[in-house]
């Protein structure tokens, strides 16, 4: 009966030991995001800020974009099914 105590003792030393590391690592990552988001939120950009864009213009050329896509893929197809449609293929049916 006595290793019965000293194991329940054992497991709830344990128990507190790891309550107390995880609090303890949690408050540390936590302060560290805070140190981190500060130092995001406070650090200076020194590039030259671009004017702001019309939304016209920012929408023309994303169609550009999406039309220059859609074409390089209707070449691209047309090219790979005019290839595989011009290989002379053979069948042999052998009984």
């Amino acid at each position: 009966m006595p290793h019965r105590l000293t194991h329940n003792k054992e497991q709830a030393k344990k128990r507190r030991e790891l309550i107390w590391l995880s609090a303890t690592s949690s408050v540390l990552i936590i302060i560290m995001w805070i140190f981190y988001m500060q130092y995001t939120f406070t650090q200076k950009n020194d590039a030259v800020i671009a004017p702001q864009a019309q939304p016209i213009s920012i929408l023309k050329a994303g169609l550009n974009a999406i039309v220059d896509t859609i074409e390089t893929g209707f070449v691209n197809s047309y090219i790979y099914f005019h290839t595989v449609a011009s290989e002379g293929k053979t069948f042999t049916i052998t009984k």
